[in-house]
């Protein structure tokens, strides 16, 4: 009887297990660590955290999944180098981490402006798509006009016919059909409705 027990606790414990490893709906990863958003809309974070990546409200790594926050209304989540953005289903965009080059799009960039909590970007509620590269970041808002920030200096990947960097988000032209966007270490690439696929 008592081997019946052990044997139905152990099963219970690798069947809960196995849910809960079941229950993560998108995943990001940065480099030395990971965003991940589970089903019911909460966000984890994990791995290295010099820069407030994380976005926990300090720069300890962390070892194991560790939730971020208690908000339930996360969407989707993309990782940089050592920053993040995200997005809720109100349509809004937040971003925590490494902002040297104005990565975080929050109107500040440069040593010292690194965030280690989620902090909007600006007060827009029609954000729709996002990416992060290595130091930059693009997004589509639900009329499909396309916007980056960040690290331009470069390479001239935020697609703004310069090579300035810029710490907000920035209009790509005057396109209004864009819907999804990827972002590289110095490119970008991003696909129109109509299927066209752009590159710069």
């Amino acid at each position: 009887m008592r081997k019946i027990l052990i044997h139905s606790i152990i099963l219970l414990v690798i069947v809960v297990g196995k849910v809960n490893a079941q229950c993560y709906s998108s995943i990001s990863y940065g480099s030395y660590f990971t965003m991940a958003i589970k089903s019911n809309g909460t966000l984890w974070a994990w791995g290295q955290n010099n820069a407030g990546q994380l976005g926990l409200g300090d720069n300890t790594d962390r070892s194991a999944p560790t939730q971020v926050g208690s908000a339930t209304n996360w969407v989707s989540v993309a990782a940089g180098n050592n920053f993040t953005i995200a997005l809720k289903s109100d349509g809004t965009l937040w971003a925590t981490g490494g902002n040297f080059y104005g990565s975080l799009g929050i109107g500040t960039n440069g040593s010292g402006t690194n965030v280690n909590t989620f902090t909007q970007v600006g007060s827009a509620t029609n954000w729709a798509a996002i990416a992060a590269g290595n130091a930059h970041s693009l997004a589509v808002k639900t009329n499909g006009t396309l916007w980056a920030w960040g690290q331009n200096s470069s390479y001239g990947q935020l697609g703004l016919g310069n090579f300035t960097d810029y710490n907000s988000p920035n209009q790509v032209g005057t396109a209004t059909n864009w819907s999804k966007v990827a972002a590289g270490v110095g490119h970008s690439i991003a696909i129109k409705t109509d299927g066209t696929l752009w590159s710069w």
